[in-house]
């Protein structure tokens, strides 16, 4: 596995995926990690070290605002790197539609599922669900899971890689 990939979702997931994370990379599953999401990329990595991971195994990008930036963001950042094959930590819902995602940015994905807080209502938790469905019927009608050939990645990362620098959001 060349790296992990933890994606954000809210202060209501990170507890157990900061969890996961901690024990795969233990586990000696990836010496990498990389943390994507506007409100939670720089959190996950705080927390990760505080848990006694490494600094130099650990980075990600806080400007993504979307599941389909996650993707962009990330291989953005990644994939001139030579990571290819990710393991990807989201939770159940969402990860058809991140899965997705990030196989057309280029990655071969390895799925490992998070379970919801325990303490989310059994509405809050249907709500997510209805939520995910929407999303990735929305991303298929608009050819968001499409492969990207290599000019259009190129040029996706460019301008990824430019918003990145500009909004100083590189962890």
């Amino acid at each position: 596995m060349d790296a992990i990939v933890v994606l954000g979702r809210g202060p209501d997931f990170q507890n157990r995926r900061v969890e996961i994370v901690d024990q795969l990379w233990h586990s000696g599953r990836s010496p990498r990690i990389f943390a994507s999401g506007m409100m939670d990329a720089q959190s996950i990595v705080e927390r990760l070290k505080n848990r006694g991971l490494p600094g130099q195994s650990l980075s990600g990008e806080g400007c993504s605002r979307t599941t389909e930036e996650n993707a962009q963001f990330t291989a953005a950042v990644l994939s001139p790197q030579g990571v290819r094959k990710i393991l990807l930590v989201t939770d159940a819902p969402h990860m058809l539609r991140a899965s997705l995602l990030f196989r057309g940015y280029g990655f071969t994905v390895i799925p490992h599922s998070s379970p919801p807080p325990s303490y989310l209502s059994t509405k809050d938790q249907m709500l997510t669900i209805i939520r995910e469905y929407v999303g990735l019927m929305q991303y298929a009608l608009t050819n968001r899971f499409k492969q990207r050939t290599s000019p259009e990645l190129t040029q996706l990362s460019k301008e990824a890689l430019k918003r990145i620098s500009e909004w100083n959001c590189r962890v």
